[in-house]
């Protein structure tokens, strides 16, 4: 990538868009790259790139103001997608937040994690190796996790778990919790998270998020998204799931936020500028 502008640890956004880049080397496992895109808000220019790490698919928004192999530290941003999605997400719903990100010189990335694996051995792998991955070509100091619906599931467990290292925190829309609450709720399977496990509420409970203890989540930051009651999420019901962890985790948390909405299961608007202002308070020390 152009070394133009100096790469910032987290959330430092950058003045006037920079000039287009020369092609830039091609990432390990690279599958096809989108260049000199222009963010739609503050109209830096960045790279969409899909790559294979290791049989998975991901999609990274990589700024042009960011250079592989560089010791300059940068953040990264990491979107759990929705059941029956895919990595490809980064080019549909999580788009205009995935720029929001690069508008603040940071990395979005979306993995596939094996599509609708929930936490399974197939999700938790494909998300340590894909740190593996990035951490290898840039210096990632700052790890921010995003996730929607059933990809909370992972966001969640990635959190309590620590696949990865230098986790700031994570905002969840509509987020699921408790795999062993959809597992029984779902009676018609249409989360089908039950193939995920197949069918073995063993595997299910042994990788549910919902079973860690409070303790890992000492100084976490969390913050939720969920619907009213008087507009309630019949998909992923917010007091099995998103509250219950905040109730779970507040003795303990540094920040254990929720904001409430009116959309049921959709994702409101506001979320997304909401989430780059509580990653930017979270970035801070």
């Amino acid at each position: 990538m152009s070394t133009a502008g100096a790469a910032t640890l987290g959330f430092g956004a950058l003045g006037a868009p920079a000039a287009f880049a020369a092609t830039a080397p091609k990432l390990p496992g690279e599958v096809s790259r989108l260049s000199n895109v222009l963010t739609q808000k503050g109209r830096k220019l960045y790279d969409n790139i899909e790559v294979d790490i290791g049989g998975d698919r991901a999609r990274l928004f990589i700024p042009q103001t960011i250079s592989m192999n560089s010791a300059a530290a940068v953040g990264a941003v990491w979107f759990y997608h929705a059941a029956s999605s895919s990595h490809n997400a980064l080019n549909g719903g999580f788009k205009y937040p995935g720029e929001l990100v690069v508008d603040q010189n940071s990395i979005a990335i979306c993995i596939n994690a094996g599509g609708t694996q929930y936490t399974n051995s197939i999700a938790t792998t494909a998300q340590k190796n894909a740190w593996t991955y990035l951490n290898a070509l840039y210096t990632v100091r700052r790890n921010f996790l995003r996730a929607t619906s059933f990809g909370g599931s992972l966001g969640c467990y990635t959190y309590g778990k620590k696949l990865i290292p230098y986790i700031r925190g994570l905002y969840m829309v509509n987020g699921l919790y408790d795999n062993e609450w959809l597992y029984a709720y779902d009676t018609k399977n249409q989360a089908h998270v039950g193939d995920a496990y197949g069918n073995d509420l063993t595997l299910i409970k042994g990788t549910n998020p919902a079973r860690i203890s409070a303790t890992p989540w000492t100084n976490s930051r969390v913050k939720v998204l969920v619907s009213d009651d008087a507009h309630p999420d019949n998909v992923v019901v917010p007091s099995r799931n998103g509250l219950a962890l905040i109730n779970k985790i507040k003795p303990v948390a540094a920040d254990a936020q929720v904001m409430y909405h009116t959309l049921a299961h959709g994702t409101p608007g506001f979320a997304h500028t909401d989430m780059i202002k509580t990653f930017a308070q979270w970035s801070v020390g």
